[in-house]
């Protein structure tokens, strides 16, 4: 099977098999499981890379994408009970951390296993949201983007802007969801909870820090260099701190600190 087969709801999945936790990954809006197709070989052995491949994009295209929060959490928690052989962690960029967010809060509203450890990034805490001011993007995707996209597959010119055409309204829903959400005041997680940013992020650095508040498990923040679109070239840091919180040492342990990479 190649990488990019899906396999359970997940795509550009070489799962390795001496791996003892899973890493689901989630994308940003617009976005796709091509974002974390390199995370992989940078994890090694020890921990398997799950991207998570959403309708509406790459080898989903022709479904439509959803545009409600649950419907999307009915198709993550089937995801997840799909591989139901290992303990896992949940990773979520952008619109991927809200949806990590509200996943692991579905996930113990059904009394089904919980993530080992919640990483967010690029993302207000939720329970801000309401009080944010408008952003200078309401979308993480845009038509240059998607162009390359294209080249890359090497498509034909009227099936490149077809693919756009199918890629702008997958975007307009994924901010549909994300426009749509309102947090409802629950109790905490009780997992650590690691919230990133890019130094340039238009999210900003009291928004990351907020994420504390959602959970009673060490809670950990780290800044690298690039904007909102910082995992683009992901950073050998986040993958390092990745590894560092899975592998190294029990994720119970992890000390609560803040750094920044610059």
């Amino acid at each position: 099977m190649s990488a990019a087969t899906p396999s359970g709801g997940l795509a550009f999945h070489e799962p390795p098999p001496s791996a003892g936790v899973r890493l689901f990954c989630l994308p940003h809006a617009g976005g796709s499981a091509s974002l974390f197709r390199g995370w992989q070989k940078g994890m090694g052995a020890d921990i398997e890379v799950c991207p998570v491949q959403l309708p509406g994009r790459e080898n989903r295209l022709r479904e439509p994408p959803l545009r409600e929060l649950p419907r999307m959490m009915d198709l993550l928690v089937d995801v997840i009970a799909g591989h139901p052989d290992k303990p896992f962690a949940l990773f979520g960029h952008s619109m991927g951390a809200l949806l990590a967010f509200e996943l692991s809060r579905t996930l113990r509203a059904r009394g089904l296993p919980q993530p080992l450890h919640l990483f967010v990034a690029s993302y207000r805490a939720p329970q801000t949201l309401q009080s944010a001011p408008a952003t200078p993007s309401t979308h993480d995707i845009d038509v240059a983007e998607a162009r390359r996209l294209g080249s890359a597959l090497s498509l034909s010119g009227e099936m490149a802007e077809e693919m756009l055409s199918l890629m702008r309204g997958t975007l307009l829903a994924d901010t549909a969801l994300c426009e749509s959400y309102r947090f409802t005041p629950g109790p905490p997680l009780t997992c650590p909870l690691s919230a990133f940013r890019g130094f340039d992020d238009y999210v900003p650095e009291d928004a990351t820090l907020a994420w504390r508040e959602l959970s009673t498990g060490p809670f950990s923040t780290q800044t690298f260099l690039g904007d909102h679109f910082f995992l683009r070239n992901t950073p050998r840091g986040l993958i390092q701190n990745l590894r560092r919180s899975l592998v190294k040492r029990p994720a119970s342990s992890l000390p609560s600190s803040q750094e920044t990479h610059r």
